[in-house]
């Protein structure tokens, strides 16, 4: 009995001094990933838009004219903002689509100024300050016209790439970082964003930036790093005058 159960404790030794002795391999690969959300390009309106008033006056006028900052289209001539406020009165005898000027640095073109809650712009013309003015009435007859003194200028970002966002893999302690399709869109095509991107971890409560990266022509970097443990990982792209930024979702690995 006793020489078996010398046996037996020597074998579990030995097995022990084996594992102990292996080296211990990494987990099985981790990787996770999280596309872009934008953020909102605009708050809705401070006064919400109401019918066209028709109350007796020598000319028409412009009771509200708000155009919220917005973002290009990515597809179609025409961006359509959908954050304005547009409503005239109009006497009786005068039409109720005025023209009105649409000016963006050197650039001019007349547009109809429809009332309701949407102004447009050519997409082509792409990101800047657009400005509304000259907005002109004119009677159905023909026989009279009259300019009103309002004016509005808002500002059109470019907005992300709906694919790009963040990769990040796992092994063992070493995490590999994939920023991947942070581009922007011109009103022509998907361009380089030229302002560096932000990597953070969530320490506590609060957002921690973990590195400031720089994206190539494609929008993308990659980088590694050690990190023992799982922690929350974001990627963030600062709005600028020019694009319209935005976030991803907490990616915990």
């Amino acid at each position: 009995m006793n020489r078996r159960f010398t046996q037996v404790a020597l074998a579990a030794a030995a097995a022990m001094t084996i594992s102990l002795a292996s080296p211990v391999s990494a987990s099985a690969g981790e990787s996770a990933s999280a596309t872009l959300s934008t953020e909102s390009a605009a708050s809705a309106p401070t006064r919400t838009p109401s019918a066209i008033t028709r109350n007796p006056a020598a000319t028409p006028s412009i009771t509200t004219l708000q155009v919220r900052p917005g973002v290009l289209s990515t597809y179609g001539r025409t961006t359509y903002l959908r954050s304005a406020a547009i409503n005239y009165n109009i006497p009786d005898g005068w039409s109720s689509i005025p023209t009105a000027h649409l000016t963006k640095g050197g650039r001019t073109t007349g547009i109809s100024l429809y009332d309701g809650t949407y102004a447009s712009i050519p997409t082509a013309w792409g990101s800047g300050v657009y400005t509304i003015s000259k907005v002109t009435f004119r009677k159905y007859d023909g026989t009279a016209t009259y300019t009103a003194p309002n004016a509005v200028s808002f500002r059109v970002r470019q907005p992300l790439h709906y694919r790009g966002g963040l990769a990040i893999k796992r092994r063992g302690s070493k995490l590999t970082f994939n920023v991947k399709k942070i581009r922007s869109y011109n009103g022509a095509r998907y361009v380089k964003v030229q302002h560096k991107v932000k990597v953070q971890v969530k320490k506590g409560k609060k957002w921690k930036t973990l590195k400031n990266v720089k994206v190539n022509k494609k929008g993308n970097k990659s980088f590694s790093l050690r990190h023992g443990g799982k922690r929350k990982y974001r990627l963030l792209v600062p709005t600028t005058l020019k694009v319209q930024g935005g976030k991803t979702r907490a990616i915990r690995i």
